[in-house]
C-alpha cells in the first residue's frame, strides 16, 4: 500500500512559511527563504500524515520540467511565468530528495507529466492520494484531504472531470467553455450516469458557444489528470484521453 503525496502541495506552503524580508540598508529590501526551516516544516507535515496511515509506503510525487499539455494548448500555465518563485527552488527540491533518501521514502517522477499525473498514474485500489488540490478528485480512489478521508467513486471522479472540462481552470490558464461556471456545469451534468452522456453534454455546451467538438477535446485533455493505464512507460509519454463514442 502506497501513500502518494503531492510534494509541491506540501513544499510550497513550507517554503512560504520560511520566507523573510530583510532590509540590508535603509530602503533596500530583499525576500529570502531559509531552506533549513522550509525543509523542517515539510518534514513535519509529511510525518504527521504518515502517522495517520501506518503500514503505507510514502511516495513523494514530483513533476517534470515539461508538460505535454503545453503541446496541446500552448497557453497552458503561461500565466505562471510571471509568478514570483520560491528563492532557490531547485536547490530546495534537491534537499527534499535527499531527505526522502535518508528517510526511506520513495521519489516518483515521470517524463513529460506533472506531479498530479504521477499521483493518478500510480494510484492503485489500496493506495491513498494525499493532496488538497481539487483536480485530484477527478481520479477515483482513496484521498486524504485536509485531515479527512474521501473515497471518490468512479462516477464522481468522471463527473468532476467533465465538470472541469466545462469550467476550465484560471490558475492553470485554460478557459473551458465560455459562459459556463460551476453552477452551469452542475446543471448540465445533473442526473447523467454514463461517460457517453456526460461527454455529449460537454460537446453540446461547446457547440452552443460556437466552438467545435475538437475545442472541447483540447480543454478536456488539459483537465484530465492521468489515471492508471494512461501512461506509456516504454515511450515515456502520456496516453491522451479519448472521448467515448457518442
Amino acid at each position: 500500500m502506497k501513500l502518494l503525496i503531492d510534494t509541491e502541495g506540501f513544499l510550497v506552503p513550507a517554503a512560504k512559511s520560511a520566507e523573510y524580508d530583510i532590509e540590508w540598508q535603509p530602503g533596500d529590501w530583499q525576500r529570502v527563504c531559509r531552506h533549513g526551516d522550509a525543509l523542517a516544516y515539510f518534514q513535519e507535515s509529511v510525518v504527521d500524515v504518515l502517522a495517520q496511515h501506518p503500514g503505507h509506503q510514502p511516495v513523494l510525487a514530483m513533476g517534470d520540467r515539461t508538460t505535454y499539455r503545453a503541446g496541446i494548448f500552448p497557453a497552458y500555465k503561461a500565466n505562471r511565468k510571471k509568478e514570483t518563485k520560491v528563492a532557490g527552488w531547485p536547490a530546495l527540491v534537491a534537499s527534499v530528495e535527499q531527505l526522502a533518501l535518508s528517510s526511506g521514502w520513495e521519489i516518483a517522477r515521470l517524463p513529460n507529466v506533472e506531479a498530479d499525473d504521477v499521483l493518478g498514474i500510480l494510484a492503485g485500489p489500496n493506495d491513498v492520494i494525499v493532496s488538497i488540490d481539487k483536480d485530484l478528485l477527478t481520479v477515483p480512489g482513496q484521498h486524504y484531504r485536509g485531515g479527512a478521508m474521501v473515497n471518490q467513486s468512479l462516477h464522481d471522479a468522471n463527473l468532476a472531470f467533465f465538470s472541469q472540462a466545462l469550467i476550465g481552470d484560471r490558475s492553470d490558464h485554460y478557459p473551458g467553455c465560455p459562459g459556463v461556471g460551476e453552477k452551469g456545469a452542475e446543471k448540465l451534468l445533473a442526473g447523467l450516469k454514463s461517460e457517453v452522456e456526460m461527454w455529449a453534454a460537454v460537446v453540446g455546451a461547446y457547440q452552443k458557444a460556437g466552438l467545435t467538438p475538437q475545442a472541447a477535446l483540447v480543454q478536456a485533455r488539459c483537465a484530465r489528470i492521468l489515471r492508471a493505464g494512461e501512461y506509456d512507460h516504454d515511450r515515456q509519454q502520456p496516453i491522451l484521453w479519448q472521448p467515448p463514442v457518442i
